[in-house]
């Protein structure tokens, strides 16, 4: 009997499990007279029953993977009150389904899984999109890019496909599907027909490689696979559910960081089992030993080992703090090329690395803090020192810059290829889709439109090239050069949907004033942000030092980033701390004086929603330290450091000064962006030691004209009359003849600054 009060998150998945194996009945029924369709079985008085005797009589041919763990499920429901009622609620949905055939390959219960959980932030799961799955895979074996003969199954048979996080399978159903079209074509074109079946018993049975810590996943990876073609009987397939945790302390696919070998196991709820494997006739308890790949496409889990630490954060907290502990002395003494602080994400693709065939491609759905983020730069240079990276995409798509479900976290899909001579020079193609593709037909097109794009270099004084059918615009391709991958500099070409924009901010970083329409107009004095200033301490240092206080100290703050009440570029304190006399549970203590010693006049900010932010940097009288702005320390003193403080303070709220802030961003979430420290150190900045005296006091003046005015919000950039002000006194200090309208008009438009595309309306400002 089924016990009083079960799990919610076990009945959701014991009654997918049962729909998924009422679909594979209906569909087997209607070619094999030895089964009973559904509609036969459901119209039986006791449900139950006739569903366990109807399944029980299917596992005598074939399909243990989907039947055996429902038909376990059912007999415990023969005889229980209403149980007849829910089954047959559940075979109505089944049978909608198998009525049509077509979405039998769409990896329905895939979908209906994502959206079941509840764990997946602490899993870190965040499933994959089937359009992305689909653009993914097509770029990742284009036909006239890997160099297999599609026509050819024994020569296809040769290949190896792995996801060492395949989830529910969708990455490995797009490549099962993108192999097969690629074998329909080239058989096409020497006038063959196409072995349909041949080719989806050899991929299901040798080609394709799906590893996954949750059970039930890979169970519907089965299923995924099999119905793609579901009247081909298979034998042994290659998905393995591994242990995590556990007195062993495993670590699932992350133990093959010390081998090629690893202990497997199978179990519905993730209980730890005896080594298995899903196969078509039973689980086969073993070890297995992963093939180098060909191909390694992942959407590995993305939990942080930072802001709460999820990393493995599924697990109790004393098992959580003994596998985070085996992964950093696995990283450690193997010298693993990852960075635990950036997340699993980063682990997983050196294991991909590690694992990968010498002439193999890693195909990847990440973080888009991939492109620019401090703690994914051993990531970045992983792959700029040893692949020719293919393709970087991102999505500008307002409110949907992900490829995953159930996330809103901005994201990015990879294709590098082991580099070799002949990819020596390439660049990189950069797609910023404007337009996400909304189902796989439409991935077809854009992945299509991607390959013919030349793409455009921000080098050139013009030029975008564009995805666009006649009737659509999917976004924009850049270029960024092999020696840019190298140095980890991948973000420049992706910033901005618009490329033009893209431009004026890459053109900006060797201090030339570039304006679509107009050209370079003039130059910018900079320098490298450090070299003129030292940036203060983070919060977690400020809260291992100082607690906030009512009392007035010798410490003053500004605490908080209120849009509210920062609405003006002079700002007073608002907070006053106090320095701690003992550390915090489970933290060091700081030395308060040490942390002072570093406070500054002026504040940049270090957390921003672009959408309601008006102002990017503050001053003061007084020397302060913050919480969510970093404080900055000009070395100068007296009446030049006042003055290059009112001077670097309108920079930054100046469209040049924003549009590199917003530059060095590192995405979280769409509009939600931070500015780390080390990006800070390393920006270019204005230099107004470089200005004659006469410019200086001008934008002193302006300074003083503007500073406690209030400042309207980013969006509404063009038509912020105080932006306009200090626009102008930049032009006509650095002797340019434009008031960079053209350049706000271009940021209000972005999408991560709008909400809206750059081709829908919006108001146009004073040029």
């Amino acid at each position: 009997m089924p016990p009083a009060n079960p799990d919610p998150k076990v009945l959701r998945i014991a009654s997918l499990t049962i729909v998924n194996a009422m679909i594979f009945q209906q569909v087997l029924a209607a070619q094999d007279s030895r089964i009973e369709s559904l509609n036969q079985t459901t119209e039986k008085t006791n449900i139950a029953e006739s569903l366990f005797n109807a399944w029980t009589a299917i596992l005598e041919i074939d399909y243990v993977p989907i039947f055996a763990t429902a038909n376990n499920i059912i007999r415990e429901l023969v005889g229980v009150p209403d149980a007849d009622a829910a089954l047959k609620a559940l075979a109505e949905a089944a049978l909608r389904i198998t009525a049509r055939r077509a979405a039998l390959r769409h990896d329905l219960m895939g979908r209906i899984y994502h959206r079941l959980l509840a764990d997946a932030k602490y899993f870190g799961a965040f499933y994959t999109t089937v359009p992305a799955a689909t653009l993914l895979l097509k770029l990742a074996l284009d036909p006239s890019d890997v160099a297999t003969d599609w026509s050819d199954l024994a020569a296809i048979g040769h290949l190896r496909i792995a996801d060492l996080a395949c989830g529910t399978g969708t990455l490995l159903k797009a490549a099962l599907q993108t192999i097969v079209e690629n074998h329909v074509r080239a058989r096409a074109e020497k006038g063959q027909l196409p072995d349909l079946k041949g080719i989806h018993k050899l991929l299901v049975e040798n080609v394709l490689w799906g590893l996954d810590v949750v059970p039930f996943a890979i169970h519907l990876a089965g299923s995924a696979l099999a119905l793609n073609e579901p009247d081909v009987e298979f034998g042994a397939m290659n998905l393995y559910t591994l242990p995590i945790g556990g007195r062993q302390t495993r670590l699932g696919s992350l133990d093959l960081l010390t081998g090629e070998r690893i202990s497997v196991q199978a179990d519905l709820f993730g209980a730890v089992a005896a080594p298995a494997r899903v196969s078509g006739k039973g689980e086969i308890k073993e070890r297995i030993a992963l093939p180098q790949p060909e191909l390694c496409v992942m959407n590995p889990p993305f939990t942080r080992s930072v802001g709460g630490n999820f990393l493995f954060g599924h697990a109790p907290p004393k098992e959580r703090a003994r596998m985070q502990a085996a992964l950093r002395e696995i990283v450690a003494d193997e010298g693993i090329p990852a960075n635990i602080t950036a997340g699993l994400g980063s682990v997983f693709v050196a294991l991909g690395h590690l694992r990968l065939a010498s002439d193999g491609r890693l195909a990847l759905v990440l973080p888009r803090a991939l492109l620019s983020g401090v703690a994914w730069q051993e990531t970045r240079r992983l792959l700029g020192n040893n692949y020719h990276l293919k393709y970087v995409i991102v999505s500008h798509q307002p409110g949907s810059w992900n490829f995953s479900e159930n996330t809103e976290l901005s994201e990015c899909l990879i294709i590098a290829k082991r580099a070799g001579t002949s990819d020596v020079g390439y660049p990189t193609k950069v797609v910023n889709l404007w337009t996400k593709p909304e189902s796989s037909v439409e991935a077809l097109t854009v992945a299509s439109l991607i390959r013919r794009t030349n793409g455009a270099s921000l080098d050139d004084l013009s030029g975008s090239d564009e995805l666009s059918t006649p009737t659509r615009k999917y976004g924009e391709v850049t270029l960024c050069s092999r020696e840019d991958v190298e140095r980890g500099n991948w973000n420049e070409g992706a910033v901005f949907a618009q490329t033009e924009l893209c431009r004026a901010a890459h053109l900006l970083k060797a201090g030339q004033v570039f304006v679509p329409g107009s050209g370079i107009l003039g130059v910018v004095p900079i320098t490298r942000f450090k070299s003129v200033a030292d940036i203060g301490p983070d919060r977690r240092d400020i809260h291992d030092g100082f607690r906030m206080t009512d009392q007035d100290t010798e410490y003053p703050a500004y605490w908080g980033h209120d849009t509210e009440s920062a609405q003006t570029i002079s700002q007073r304190p608002n907070r006053h701390l106090i320095a701690l006399s003992r550390a915090k549970k489970g933290r060091n203590l700081r030395d308060a004086h040490l942390l002072w010693s570093r406070s500054g006049g002026l504040l940049v900010a270090e957390r921003l929603w672009l959408l309601t932010t008006r102002v990017f940097a503050l001053k003061f009288r007084e020397r302060v330290l913050s919480n969510t702005w970093w404080p900055v320390a000009l070395r100068a003193e007296g009446e030049q450091l006042e003055s290059l403080e009112k001077m670097l303070s309108l920079w930054f709220n100046s469209t040049l000064g924003i549009l590199s802030l917003i530059a060095a961003r590192v995405d979280t979430r769409g509009a939600w962006v931070e500015l780390k420290k080390p990006a800070l150190e390393e920006l270019s900045v204005f230099d107004p030691r470089k200005l004659g005296a006469t410019a200086q006091a001008q934008l002193c003046e302006t300074y003083h004209e503007v500073s406690a005015l209030q400042v309207q919000a980013l969006p509404a950039i063009d038509s912020d009359p105080v932006r306009g002000r200090i626009d102008g006194a930049f032009a006509a200090a650095l002797g340019i003849n434009d008031g960079l309208g053209r350049l706000r008009r271009m940021l209000a438009r972005e999408p991560v600054v709008s909400m809206r595309l750059p081709s829908e309306t919006t108001k146009s400002g004073a040029s």
